[in-house]
């Protein structure tokens, strides 16, 4: 690996020290019907701000749901600041967030060990090759287990990287990608769409600014799919695609009823 680029996993800010400790708290889907709010005095305040702070407040139903139009319509305009959770889901999302930071240290320090397993030795976390997608060991596909709120059928996977993603403007909060990488990325979601049938104008990618970021130390960006295929070959394939993720269908039923 050349020595000017960082690596962006950054093991500085990711609390070793919590290694090897048991972890009680089953990792849930956000998909869930609950209206009954948890108590949101469990929530700590300093995670109640900006746009959270009012929608975690909300009944579900003052939320309107993001249709494939809308969600189509934010890319375009590049407006990722309005994508935003169910409020009984953003409740469960910050609960689960407080509980694992004590648990883990950090979202980061949970990811990386717990859904990657790039930890604990720091090599695992390395990259093989210097290229972005060239090598499989370097980048895992999940499915979000904390989606935004989607209408069913839309399906939401995170692609964590090793190798780092350069920005167009370095320190800028919203700074974006730069060009090069932007056709790397848009080549490797084609191959996604291709492997699963599906047409372009069904699938979304993005990559949230710095800003609105939950896990700044990893790499990652985002892939939704509108209505994937459900049949017996179409989950076949989109569990080829997501070999790591253990939930892959109890997810899937979850927003989707239409799977066998």
């Amino acid at each position: 690996m050349r020595e000017d680029v960082q690596v962006p996993i950054d093991h500085d800010r990711i609390d070793e020290s919590i290694l090897g400790q048991p972890t009680e708290i089953d990792l849930k889907s956000s998909t869930g019907t609950a209206t009954t709010a948890p108590d949101v005095s469990a929530i700590p305040k300093e995670f109640l701000v900006g746009k959270d702070a009012h929608n975690a407040m909300l009944p579900d139903s003052a939320f309107e749901r993001f249709s494939w139009q809308r969600l189509k319509d934010i890319m375009r305009e590049n407006r990722l600041e309005l994508l935003t959770r169910v409020p009984s889901d953003l409740r469960n999302y910050l609960i689960w967030k407080t509980q694992i930071i004590k648990q883990h240290g950090s979202v980061a320090n949970f990811v990386l060990f717990e859904r990657l397993n790039w930890g604990p030795d720091p090599a695992l976390a390395q990259p093989i090759s210097k290229e972005l997608f060239e090598v499989r060991d370097d980048y895992k596909i999940l499915m979000n287990d904390f989606p935004y709120g989607f209408e069913d059928g839309i399906i939401h996977l995170v692609i964590w990287t090793k190798n780092p993603i350069p920005k167009a403007e370095t320190g800028s909060p919203t700074a974006d990608i730069i060009p090069e990488v932007r056709q790397k990325i848009m080549t490797f979601v084609d191959t996604v769409r291709d492997s699963l049938a599906m047409k372009s104008d069904d699938i979304l990618w993005f990559k949230n600014w710095a800003a609105l970021q939950s896990v700044r130390e990893i790499d990652h960006f985002h892939i939704l799919l509108n209505k994937p295929p459900v049949d017996d070959r179409g989950v076949e394939k989109l569990l080829s695609i997501l070999v790591d993720d253990y939930d892959i269908l109890k997810k899937w039923a979850a927003v989707d009823s239409r799977l066998r």
